[in-house]
């Protein structure tokens, strides 16, 4: 009885290791990928909170920063194990498109703030339609994504981390 309970569990351990082993190995490429979108966030987070006048903290940059990682890391094991399990690859690339296209869509509009310019999903809609108009042959001479990018006001007064103006004391 001790040992078919015993080859049991290996068998079970085994298979649950080879399943781990599969989605760790599918996740490395996200992961790296996930690098530089993090690090350009950031960066362009700072700046466009400097933009703001807002305080920069370093403690709120890395609590900020770990959560985005932590949070990719949850996205990617998902991901992989969602398509591991169910043999769809396309799943894979979906959830992570979209997850990947988010953060792409912070760090535009971040670097877009710190030139006073608001970007809006019309205007990325009209790009879209655009582009893909003019690879299909439709006609596209009235859709201008610029037309939907307004220009944002610098703020005058100073704000926090979290976003409450604060009294200036700099001289």
């Amino acid at each position: 009885m001790y040992d078919k309970d015993l080859a049991l569990q290996a068998g079970v351990a085994g298979a649950a290791v080879a399943f781990l082993q599969e989605a760790v190995l599918r996740m490395v490429p996200y992961t790296i990928a996930a690098v530089p979108l993090i690090v350009l966030d950031l960066v362009w987070g700072i700046r466009a909170a400097r933009y703001r006048k807002e305080t920069v903290r370093l403690s709120t940059a890395i609590r900020k920063t770990t959560t985005k990682v932590l949070t990719y890391i949850c996205w990617v094991v998902l991901s992989s194990a969602l398509a591991l399990a169910f043999e769809r690859t396309w799943l894979e690339w979906a959830i992570l498109g979209l997850v990947f296209l988010n953060e792409l869509s912070s760090i535009v509009g971040n670097y877009l703030e710190t030139k006073g310019l608001e970007l809006s999903w019309k205007a990325i809609g009209a790009a879209v339609s655009r582009i893909f108009g003019q690879k299909t042959g439709l006609d596209t001479d009235g859709i201008n994504p610029a037309d939907f990018v307004q220009k944002k006001e610098k703020p005058a007064q100073p704000r926090n981390a979290k976003g409450q103006f604060t009294k200036t004391t700099r001289k």
